[in-house]
């Protein structure tokens, strides 16, 4: 990737007509636009793929009940991103929005790293609804200062941009943060079985629910069901409370 990055940078340097002109980034409202725009995609879409799988595999509930369930964070999105955005085009100002909503993505993920199996859906739901009002804050809103950083010529070289390091953070995020679930899904697995007859690790195994593979827990044993559905709501919660730090840096 470094490699490809430098090889990106020197030919956009010497083109005539470059897909990314590297003349915007001496703008740094931009830059830090940007670089912002990298750390919200890894916020946002971490927080929009794992929990999914926290609804299905620590809860119990269906793939389209899990869909409904995230309605909290999609709610405040819409919502944020729609008064935020009349606010600022009636006024002309827009950074408070923005810190403000980076405020709330890092503590929406800072309290989604307290939830379990069995926390309460009213605070889940809470916790959600603070992490969706921070991004419809922050998302579009990282792409209007950018476009009012430019000349009209520019408008879409810059609009790409800010949007293309969203794209790249979601992307990085979730296989980062997916490697790091996988890792502590596995150690409190480990942990819970440890406390189970040994008989119960056998029927996971059988069920197809080995520390690299999705389980169907609702086949599995009461015990060893508990166990499991702690398991990936303990581990989702600590990715969620390994990515508000990067919400924070945004």
């Amino acid at each position: 990737s470094l490699v490809l990055l430098a090889l990106f940078v020197l030919v956009e340097s010497k083109a005539s007509e470059p897909i990314i002109p590297l003349r915007l980034f001496r703008n740094r409202t931009i830059s830090l636009a940007s670089a912002a725009s990298l750390f919200v995609g890894v916020a946002m879409y971490v927080g929009v793929i794992f929990f999914s799988q926290y609804f299905q595999l620590a809860r119990g509930e269906s793939p389209t009940m899990s869909g409904v369930l995230t309605i909290p964070m999609i709610a405040g999105l819409a919502i944020a991103s729609t008064l935020s955005g009349q606010f600022i085009s009636r006024t002309g100002r827009w950074k408070g929005w923005l810190l403000a909503g980076g405020l709330l993505i890092t503590a929406g993920l800072g309290l989604l790293g307290t939830i379990r199996y069995d926390t309460e859906y009213w605070r889940v739901a809470i916790f959600m609804a603070l992490l969706g009002l921070g991004v419809g804050m922050m998302m579009q809103n990282l792409v209007l200062c950018t476009q009012n950083q430019v000349e009209p010529g520019d408008l879409g070289a810059a609009s790409s941009t800010v949007a293309f390091f969203r794209s790249l953070g979601s992307a990085v995020g979730v296989s980062a943060f997916g490697a790091v679930l996988s890792h502590r899904i596995t150690d409190h697995l480990k942990d819970g079985l440890a406390t189970l007859d040994p008989k119960y690790a056998a029927g996971l195994s059988g069920s197809g629910g080995s520390s690299d593979s999705i389980p169907d827990v609702s086949t599995l044993p009461g015990p060893l069901r508990t166990v499991v559905e702690s398991a990936y709501g303990h581990g989702i919660a600590d990715v969620f409370l390994y990515v508000a730090p990067v919400a924070l840096v945004a």
